[in-house]
């Protein structure tokens, strides 16, 4: 929804990158460091994600290999250790998320599949928990579409900034 108040709307809104050869250096960074700190937002909410869905399928190819059932929090350091990892730039996180932030993206995630069915995965039908990865997988790519497009203009108004800063000093260096 661009033209809304939240920090990812601000940020995909086309006007955000319009013009920015234009753009105060000031604006401009401030808009990089926004940028920025929506990047780890999602970062974080889709880390959540993953680990929910990762939880929910040890769960479903547990019940197919006819296991035994097992306590999820016996279980739970194996099954996140051997969760692969998700794309990454590689780069470190830069930005504390603030707490306010992290209980939304965790109430984000509950609303997908409550962490009282996931403390009692043996309750849920097989049903219940393939809906749930459905949910959780469809999410998850919502969310790295909406993480891509928040890279693209991240890095636009990094480079352009790096563009400023190799002009400024080619200029004193000639």
């Amino acid at each position: 929804m661009f033209g809304g108040k939240r920090r990812i709307d601000r940020v995909l809104a086309p006007d955000f990158t319009a013009g920015i050869e234009d753009i105060d250096m000031d604006e401009l960074r401030r808009r990089r460091d926004l940028s920025r700190a929506e990047l780890e937002y999602l970062s974080f909410l889709r880390r959540l994600v993953q680990g929910r869905r990762d939880i929910l399928q040890h769960e479903l190819e547990r019940r197919q290999r006819g296991g035994d059932p097992e306590s999820i929090i016996d279980q739970l350091a194996a099954i996140l250790a051997d969760a692969p990892v998700g794309s990454s730039r590689g780069e470190a996180l830069l930005l504390a998320i603030p707490d306010e932030e992290i209980s939304l993206a965790r109430r984000r995630v509950e609303r997908l599949v409550s962490d009282s069915g996931l403390s009692n995965l043996p309750a849920l039908s097989d049903e219940e928990l393939e809906d749930a990865v459905t949910r959780i997988d469809e999410e998850e790519r919502n969310l790295s579409d909406l993480r891509g497009r928040v890279i693209e203009v991240h890095d636009l108004l990094q480079a352009e900034l790096v563009r400023r800063y190799r002009e400024q000093l080619g200029g004193k260096f000639r």
